[in-house]
C-alpha cells in the first residue's frame, strides 16, 4: 500500500471532512479579573501551552499559539485585557507576560488620588486612565497594528474566522453586563470600539480608573457581575454556535476557566462607604459562586472536557494594584502547578487540546445536533417511569427530620447520612415534578436541611480534620443556595433566617481552623468579623414576627462562645 502524503501540520489531505468532536469540537477559554494577579493566569496558560508545544515538537509539528487553539476567549477586567492580547493581537503567552508586566508597572507605579472616597462620598479613581490608555496603545502599536483599528473584524466567510474574543464590561447607566466583541453577532448592534477602547473599557475598575466613553455609552469593568466570566463564555458560545437548539455541551471539546487566586476588589457604586463595602464583599465571592455553578453544570465532564485552574494559597494578600509582587505571584503559581492535585489535571487538559485541528463548521454543528437528538430519544425515561408520590415525599421528610433532630451526643454518622440521602431524594423528586411546580420556599427549606446535616457531620471527632472541613464546605454551598432561593421567594424574614445560618457556617469554618494544625489559623480579625456577622443577623431575627427563637438563640450562643 502506498504511503499517504502529510502536510507540515500533520493533517492527511482530504481529512478536512473529519467532523469528530476530538478534532473540530469547540475550545473555550474563560479568564477571571484580578488586577496584577492576572500574571498568575498567564503563568498557568504558559504551563499549558509549553506542555502542548513540547508534545507537538516530539511529533515534529509546528508550535501553536493560544489564538490557533481556542475558538472563543472571554475575559473580565485584566482577564479581558489578556484575552485581547492573546486572541485579537495574536500574541504568544511569553510576549503577553512581558507586555503585561510593563503595562502594570506603568499604570500602577504612580497614584493619582490616595483615597478612594471623596469628601462628599463619591468614589474617585486612584490611577491615571490616560496612563492606562497610553500603555494599551503602545502594546497595540508594537504589534504592528494601527492604533485606531477596529476591535471587531468583519469577514465574508465566518467559518474561516480565527479565534473570537469578547470582553465583559458594565454599562454604567444600566449596571448590566455588556460584551464588546471582535466579531459581529447576528441581530446585535456592536459598539464601534477600537482595540484600545475595548481593552480600556474592560480594565476600567471603578475606584481605580475613570469610566470609558464609547459612542454615547459609559463603561466600567465587569467585575461586579462577571469577575469569573465562565457563565458569559457559555452564553456567548450558545449565541454563536447553537442559538436555536441551545445545546452547547455536545459541541464543546475543551472548556478551560482560569482564575487569579482570591477574588478581586472592584466597587462600581458612586455612593458612599456603605455601597463600597457591599461591593467589596460581593466581588470577593463572585468568582467562587460562578465556579460552583459552572462546575455543577459540567460535573459530568470535570477534568475531561471542563477544567478550572486557580491558585488556592499564596495570593490572598496581593492587592489589585501591587505590581511589585510579581515574584510572589510567580512563586505561588509555580507551587500550585507543581502540586499533586494540579499536575495530572494539567496533563489531562493538554491531552485534550492535542486533538484540536479545525474550527467548527456548519457540517460539524449539524452532525453533533443530530447525534444529540438521537441520544435524547434513546435515553429519555419511558412514559411509565416511576414518580415519587406526595405521600412518599412526606414520609421521607419525616424520617430525615427525625434523624436530624436527635441530640448531637447520641446521633450517629449513619443516621445523618440517611437523612442527607432522604433530603436529596426529596429535592430531586420535587424538581422533576411538573405539577405542581416547586416553590422557592420549598427549595430553600431543603437546602437549609442539607446545610444543617453537613454542619452536624462536621462535629464528628472520629473524622479527620480534612473530612470535617469537606462537610463544612458542603454546608457553606448549601447555605448559599438556601439564601439564593430565599431571595427568590421574596420573603425578607426567610432571607434573614438563611443569612443567620450562613454566618454560623462561616464561623464553624473558623472554629475548625483554630482546632487543627492542618489548616491556616484564622486571624483575630477574622474571628471578630465572624462574631460580628453572627451577632448582627441574630439581632435582626428578633424583628421577625412569631418566630420561635429557641433554636436560634442556642445556636448563636454556642457559635459566639466558640469564636472567643
Amino acid at each position: 500500500m502506498a504511503e499517504q502524503d502529510h502536510d507540515a501540520s500533520g493533517t492527511v489531505p482530504g481529512d478536512e471532512a473529519d467532523n469528530s468532536l476530538d478534532t473540530r469540537g469547540l475550545c473555550l477559554l474563560s479568564l477571571d479579573g484580578g488586577g496584577v494577579r492576572g500574571l498568575s493566569t498567564l503563568y498557568i496558560l504558559r504551563a499549558l501551552m509549553q506542555r502542548l508545544n513540547d508534545e507537538r515538537r516530539e511529533a515534529k509539528l509546528d508550535r501553536v499559539k493560544p489564538c490557533e487553539i481556542f475558538d472563543l476567549i472571554g475575559g473580565t477586567s485584566t482577564g479581558g485585557l489578556i484575552a485581547i492580547m492573546l486572541g485579537r493581537l495574536e500574541m504568544e503567552v511569553d510576549e503577553c507576560i512581558e507586555a503585561y508586566k510593563e503595562l502594570m508597572k506603568t499604570v500602577f507605579e504612580k497614584k493619582k488620588n490616595r483615597l478612594a472616597i471623596g469628601i462628599f462620598g463619591q468614589i474617585k479613581s486612584r490611577f491615571s486612565s490616560k496612563a492606562l490608555e497610553k500603555a494599551i496603545k503602545a502594546v497595540v502599536k508594537k504589534r504592528g497594528i494601527p492604533v485606531d483599528e477596529s476591535f471587531c473584524i468583519k469577514t465574508e466567510d465566518e467559518e474561516s474566522r480565527k479565534c473570537r474574543v469578547f470582553v465583559c464590561c458594565k454599562a454604567q447607566e444600566t449596571n448590566y453586563i455588556a460584551h464588546l466583541r471582535s466579531y459581529p453577532l447576528k441581530g446585535v448592534h456592536e459598539e464601534p470600539a477600537t482595540i484600545w477602547e475595548a481593552a480600556l473599557a474592560t480594565s476600567a475598575a471603578t475606584s481605580f480608573f475613570d469610566p470609558v466613553q464609547i459612542s454615547d455609552r459609559l463603561y466600567v469593568d465587569g467585575a461586579t457581575g462577571a469577575n469569573n466570566p465562565a457563565n458569559e463564555v457559555e452564553k456567548e458560545a450558545n449565541d454563536i454556535w447553537c442559538e436555536v437548539t441551545g445545546k452547547l455541551e455536545p459541541l464543546v471539546k475543551c472548556f478551560i476557566s482560569v482564575g487569579t487566586g482570591n477574588g478581586g476588589i472592584n466597587p462600581i457604586s458612586d455612593q458612599a462607604w456603605k455601597f463600597l463595602t457591599e461591593n467589596l464583599k460581593r466581588v470577593a465571592t463572585d468568582a467562587r459562586e460562578t465556579e460552583e455553578a459552572v462546575s455543577s453544570r459540567w460535573r459530568g465532564h470535570w477534568n475531561r472536557r471542563y477544567f478550572r485552574f486557580n491558585v488556592h494559597q499564596g495570593l490572598q494578600e496581593v492587592g489589585l494594584a501591587e505590581y511589585k509582587q510579581g515574584g510572589l505571584i510567580n512563586a505561588a503559581t509555580a507551587a500550585y502547578l507543581e502540586s499533586q492535585d494540579t499536575k495530572p489535571r494539567l496533563l489531562a487538559c493538554v491531552t485534550n487540546l492535542r486533538g484540536k485541528k479545525y474550527p467548527p463548521n456548519k457540517a460539524f454543528q449539524v452532525e453533533r445536533a443530530q447525534s444529540q437528538e438521537m441520544e435524547d430519544r434513546t435515553t429519555s425515561p419511558p412514559t411509565g417511569a416511576r414518580i415519587i408520590t406526595a405521600t412518599e415525599i412526606s414520609e421521607l421528610l419525616e424520617r430525615a427530620n427525625m434523624n436530624l433532630k436527635r441530640p448531637r451526643d447520641v446521633m450517629t454518622h449513619t443516621e445523618l447520612i440517611n437523612a442527607y440521602n432522604d433530603f436529596v431524594q426529596v429535592l430531586q423528586a420535587k424538581r422533576e415534578r411538573s405539577s405542581p411546580p416547586v416553590k422557592p420556599k420549598e427549595v430553600t427549606y431543603l437546602y437549609n436541611k442539607l446545610m444543617s446535616t453537613c454542619l452536624a457531620l462536621s462535629h464528628f471527632l472520629n473524622f479527620t480534620p480534612a473530612q470535617r472541613m469537606a462537610y463544612i464546605n458542603d454546608a457553606d454551598k448549601f447555605a448559599k443556595r438556601a439564601l439564593e432561593y430565599a431571595i427568590k421567594s421574596g420573603n425578607n424574614d426567610r432571607v434573614i433566617q438563611m443569612e443567620f445560618y450562613l454566618a454560623c457556617v462561616k464561623a464553624r469554618d473558623i472554629q475548625l481552623r483554630r482546632e487543627s494544625a492542618e489548616f491556616e489559623r484564622p486571624t483575630l480579625s477574622e474571628r471578630e468579623d465572624a462574631a460580628e456577622a453572627v451577632s448582627v443577623v441574630w439581632a435582626l431575627l428578633r424583628s421577625v414576627e412569631n418566630l420561635d427563637l429557641t433554636v436560634y438563640d442556642a445556636m448563636a450562643k454556642e457559635t459566639l462562645n466558640q469564636l472567643r
